[in-house]
């Protein structure tokens, strides 16, 4: 369902291998909001290294973790969000997700010179090396989301270079997400979900899943019904649309709806039956945020008019921030 594109193509290969992977990025976009990408930069020891953070810092007891809260509210989200605090659900006007509680904790973190809104990083000795890495981790996502918007300037025919401009300084928001172990049961009841259907924000979003599975994304032939994305290959980077990019297109591309469900090897086990835990990161990737996040004048047309409300990025992460903690 997803294709598989080669990042490298476009960052080194022949001006002919560079043309088709625009062509096909866009086609993916606009077909299903996703694409798979390989030789994105990231090697093996990287990303082995990331989860491994990843569980020593969500293994830490509680009082720990809670040393370094993020602020729910209508901000951009920094340090730990504790087990069903952050629901997505309150994003659909479907009132059967509505309902749903995310079974989900997290760690965010932003841009290492942002004063405004500064990271919270944990003091515990064993994570002395968290910081260094997550840094670092941070500035090549930034790289790839940086190439892919170069990309897309390409495909729409934009050669000045604006879209880019409108990704710098950095504002993107960088997650680690841990789903502790629940059972076949609770998934079933209606009432839980690991994570609900739902966009993100931002321009895209770059996410990497551990072996668990899980993950679906929303078939557009069918909508309301969602194929499962196996993790197969770990290495592969997945890359969906954000609703910034849905806006800036006037709804030419559109965010790619996605959950997290029971992995496909287990439906048919019974009620008892307990998923085991899950750790995915999550780069999704923001505007600056100053800038505009309405229709570009390029794809506002008479037949077309502008469908979306002129705001900046900021306010637009703070309107839908703000739902996803109101109760």
């Amino acid at each position: 369902m997803i294709p598989t594109l080669d990042l490298s193509h476009f960052t080194s290969g022949s001006e002919e291998q560079r043309q088709k992977f625009v062509q096909e990025l866009l086609a993916s976009f606009d077909t299903s909001g996703f694409v798979k990408l390989i030789n994105h930069g990231f090697d093996e020891k990287q990303l082995n290294e990331l989860f491994t953070w990843s569980k020593t810092f969500f293994n830490q007891p509680i009082d720990a973790k809670l040393e370094i809260p993020n602020e729910t509210g209508p901000r951009p989200m920094r340090g730990y969000t504790g087990l069903s605090i952050e629901y997505v659900s309150k994003l659909s006007s479907d009132e059967k997700i509505r309902i749903m509680s995310d079974t989900k904790e997290h760690f965010d973190q932003g841009p290492a010179f942002d004063t405004e809104y500064p990271n919270k990083w944990p003091s515990t000795p064993s994570l002395s090396g968290f910081r260094p890495f997550m840094e670092a981790f941070y500035l090549q996502c930034d790289e790839v989301c940086i190439t892919l918007v170069k990309a897309l300037e390409v495909a729409f025919g934009v050669e000045d270079g604006s879209l880019v401009e409108r990704c710098i300084p950095a504002a993107t928001d960088l997650r680690l997400t841990h789903y502790p172990p629940i059972t076949v049961g609770e998934m079933k009841s209606g009432k839980t979900s690991r994570i609900a259907p739902h966009s993100d924000f931002g321009i895209v979003t770059l996410l990497f899943q551990d072996s668990t599975g899980g993950l679906e994304v929303e078939d557009r032939s069918q909508p309301g019904t969602f194929a499962p994305v196996p993790p197969t290959d770990t290495m592969e980077m997945i890359v969906n649309v954000g609703d910034t990019l849905e806006r800036w297109t006037n709804g030419k591309l559109f965010g790619g709806i996605h959950r997290v469900a029971i992995p496909e090897p287990m439906l048919k086990d019974g009620a008892d039956a307990v998923l085991p835990e899950r750790y995915s990161m999550a780069y999704l990737h923001k505007a600056q945020r100053n800038t505009p996040v309405g229709p570009l004048p390029k794809f506002v047309t008479p037949e077309n008019p502008a469908k979306y409300p002129e705001m900046t990025a900021l306010e637009f992460q703070k309107w839908r921030n703000n739902i996803l903690y109101t109760y």
